[in-house]
């Protein structure tokens, strides 16, 4: 849409018209803000921190650049009601292009459209009364697990994927997820093998209850041949305004116990976890299994790998994600060790990497595993494709492997 701004004569005209281009370009990322709407105070001075946040990506939404032309002091507000999930999107601007020398203005609204709750407010008047209206202590589903954190309750529910009144909420507030998740979609609420779970957070204000939905997690039933399903865990999210408060790792465990007890339930997997994903799922398994092993005096060995390994089938934990928990575990003790026991650790895991590396290259020079981005490598490259996966794969390892040693210093023996 802008022209291009090399000149090889630098023509002061031509800087002069890029410079004033560029106040009509703005990054999507610094221009929207997503805000909690609890009450009127929180739409009429949105200015608490705890109740705004930024998103993570927006190229689903605006582009790959995820820039937005044509205005300038642009800023986009995402109001959401804390309960119900309703939306009303204010886009406010002191001036927009308006077909000038063939520059035309970004279409916001029709480029927000179909990522928005289809029910959302483009008016005020209408968000104001949708706030009048707000059940401010409705939720859904049937409570599976309740806990305390930092003085609010929090209790997380499976939910009924047929109730009408569900499917509405969960459709307008799965829409957060396009601007956190790469890759998101939303999922069809009539395909009855989808399980939905919430976390919502519980409070009082002046002897009001509040409950406000912020998380959930989606887990689809596959089906296994002959009488069985694998569960896959798909999307996983928790608002920012609540995160690094330990309700991820409580929503994996929880959803974890509750699919560890379906007597149909085979070994249960992820769907393309994010790299914060993995750690959590990481450090749950690891303690699940540690705890395990405790109980049954089995040491964290080679030598006892085939009772592990039946451990870890009892816990339906698929073969993949075994690897790691037994890493983890392995990294673990080698610590406890000592620096030598640890050094041998990790030139065990080079030695395997090596020898799955040379496999996967022996028919092809393409590096296929799964848990690694396929990569060319030319022989000359073998040694640096080596250091590069061995550093990431022990990098990996060692943030739950570091929680796991904190969690455990501080349980009582």
């Amino acid at each position: 849409m802008a022209k291009n701004s090399s000149n090889e004569d630098n023509d002061p005209v031509v800087n002069s018209e890029d410079d004033e281009m560029v106040q009509y370009r703005k990054s999507s990322l610094n221009v929207v803000t997503f805000r909690t709407v609890y009450g009127q105070k929180d739409f009429e001075t949105p200015h608490k921190e705890s109740n705004s946040f930024k998103p993570d990506m927006a190229h689903q939404i605006f582009g790959k650049s995820e820039m937005i032309f044509g205005y300038k002091q642009l800023t986009i507000s995402l109001y959401y009601l804390h309960n119900s999930a309703k939306c009303f999107a204010d886009v406010q601007f002191s001036d927009k292009i308006v077909d000038s020398e063939g520059f035309e203005a970004d279409d916001v609204m029709t480029a927000l459209n179909p990522w928005l709750p289809t029910d959302f407010r483009a008016k005020k008047e209408q968000f104001l009364g949708d706030l009048q209206d707000e059940n401010h202590s409705e939720m859904f589903g049937e409570v599976i697990d309740t806990f305390e954190n930092q003085g609010r309750t929090y209790k997380i529910t499976i939910c009924d994927t047929s109730s009408e009144s569900f499917k509405e909420f969960h459709q307008r507030f799965e829409t957060y997820i396009v601007w956190f998740i790469d890759g998101a979609n939303f999922i069809d609420l009539e395909d009855t093998r989808w399980a939905i779970f919430y976390v919502y957070e519980e409070f009082e204000v002046e002897g009001k209850q509040y409950r406000s939905p912020v998380g959930f997690c989606t887990v689809y039933k596959f089906y296994l041949y002959p009488d069985l399903i694998r569960p896959r865990i798909s999307q996983f999210f928790i608002l920012p305004s609540h995160q690094r408060r330990g309700l991820g790792t409580k929503l994996y465990c929880t959803i974890y116990n509750y699919l560890l007890e379906l007597p149909d339930s085979a070994d249960i997997t992820v769907e393309e976890p994010t790299e914060i994903f993995q750690r959590i799922r990481d450090f749950c398994d690891s303690l699940r299994v540690y705890k395990d092993l405790e109980e049954n005096k089995i040491s964290i060995s080679t030598q006892n790998q085939k009772q592990i390994k039946e451990l870890l089938k009892r816990h339906k934990i698929c073969k993949r994600q075994a690897q790691r928990v037994f890493d983890v575990l392995e990294c673990l003790m080698a610590h406890k060790s000592g620096y030598h026991e640890y050094v041998k650790f990790t030139e065990s895991i080079k030695t395997r990497i090596s020898g799955e590396m040379q496999k996967e290259m022996r028919g092809s020079k393409r590096v296929c595993n799964k848990d690694r981005a396929p990569v060319v490598v030319e022989p000359l490259d073998k040694k640096f494709a080596l250091e590069q996966e061995y550093n990431r794969y022990i990098g990996s390892l060692e943030w739950p492997t570091n929680r796991l040693r904190h969690h455990l210093s501080k349980t009582p023996k």
